[in-house]
């Protein structure tokens, strides 16, 4: 059991602002969606240089913004240790999630290259590129994000950044954010 961990992640507070092109705008603020995951290690787990896992997901629609709905995805994270105390990441990731605009669904792939390190003891700069890609759509878009992870104590970290998409009309989004390990 110690190469799988169920992890629940869940959105304690929202806030959405939406603009459209006549200017006009409005505000969605709340709890978000609630997320299960099941992490498989398949390779390293936390030992050795090279780490790769599957991430099985499901999102269950508890959130208080508006048409919220079951989606569903696998995750294959991996993770390279490179000398110097930087790590260089790659995951790759299918999704069946919900459109935008209509009450339908559609699948989408993610990849991100991610580079990290160590700026001082227990806080960590992170830099990456991802894209999706919108099977239903056709609509590729690329995104740069930034970030730093603080570990308060062990297994206790805080993060906060910048999702920020390069293509027109892509969404960009900032966050803070902790996560614990039991």
């Amino acid at each position: 059991m110690k190469n799988t961990a169920l992890q629940v992640g869940f959105q304690t507070y929202g806030r959405q602002k939406e603009t459209n092109l006549k200017g006009e705008s409005s505000l969605e603020e709340g709890f978000g969606d609630i997320t299960i995951r099941v992490k498989q290690n398949l390779v390293g787990n936390d030992h050795g240089n090279f780490i790769m896992a599957l991430l099985p997901y499901l999102k269950l629609p508890s959130s208080q913004f508006e048409d919220s709905r079951i989606e569903a995805g696998l995750i294959v994270p991996m993770l390279y240790k490179l000398p110097g105390d930087w790590k260089l990441g790659f995951q790759v990731e299918l999704d069946h999630l919900k459109d935008k605009d209509f009450n339908a669904m559609h699948t989408e792939l993610l990849q991100t290259l991610t580079l990290s390190h160590s700026l001082v003891q227990k806080l960590e700069a992170i830099a990456e590129t991802y894209y999706t890609y919108d099977f239903k759509a056709h609509q590729l878009s690329n995104y740069i994000n930034a970030a730093l992870q603080f570990e308060v104590v062990k297994n206790l970290k805080l993060d906060a950044g910048i999702n920020y998409g390069l293509q027109h009309g892509t969404e960009k989004h900032y966050f803070l954010g902790a996560s614990y390990r039991h």
